[in-house]
């Protein structure tokens, strides 16, 4: 007979601390993307379903990132997606208007690691916070390359100084 498992008290301070974290309001973003949810983002509960935030994540991030630089597909190196994370907090539905909050927390030499919320659109308190990592890599190679210096001068303007937008990143 197996013993019913007990919660470590790690993982009861990691829990307490996740819902400890000061949840970012709009004046921590310096861009919105607008998004408009489609009547099949939302799944049988009534709600936008979970994994739609992420291509709401990519969406915002790659057509900003258009609007700045041009189509992505042309620069000299290629952004690809190598972590991200969401935390849920309230739930959206077709057809509330939405928009994207991003911000970044961090411009290295071959990446750009966004702080993102999806927000009503120009509501003051988000439904979801995340972050999206890009690593820019060689289109030939694929191996991590510099970040294109259109992208950097574009993300540059959006690099992050409200502290509860660093806090929330570094939990």
């Amino acid at each position: 007979m197996v013993a019913p498992c007990a919660r470590s008290s790690a993982h009861i301070d990691s829990r307490r601390r996740a819902h400890d974290v000061p949840r970012p309001n709009r004046e921590g973003f310096g861009v919105f993307y607008p998004i408009t949810p489609r009547w099949n983002d939302n799944d049988q509960y009534g709600h936008i379903n979970n994994v739609i935030y992420y291509e709401y994540f990519d969406t915002a991030v790659n057509g900003w990132l258009t609007d700045q630089c041009g189509r992505v597909t042309d620069l000299d190196a290629l952004g690809v997606v190598a972590e991200t994370g969401c935390r849920y907090l309230n739930s959206a539905s077709f057809p509330e208007p939405l928009e994207v909050g991003m911000a970044v927390l961090r411009l290295g030499r071959s990446s750009v690691t966004y702080q993102l919320a999806v927000f009503p659109r120009g509501g003051h308190q988000p439904h979801v916070v995340g972050h999206f990592v890009h690593v820019y890599v060689d289109p030939h190679s694929r191996r991590p390359t510099e970040v294109p210096a259109r992208v950097a001068a574009a993300v540059g303007t959006l690099l992050a100084t409200d502290l509860s937008v660093h806090e929330l990143a570094s939990r």
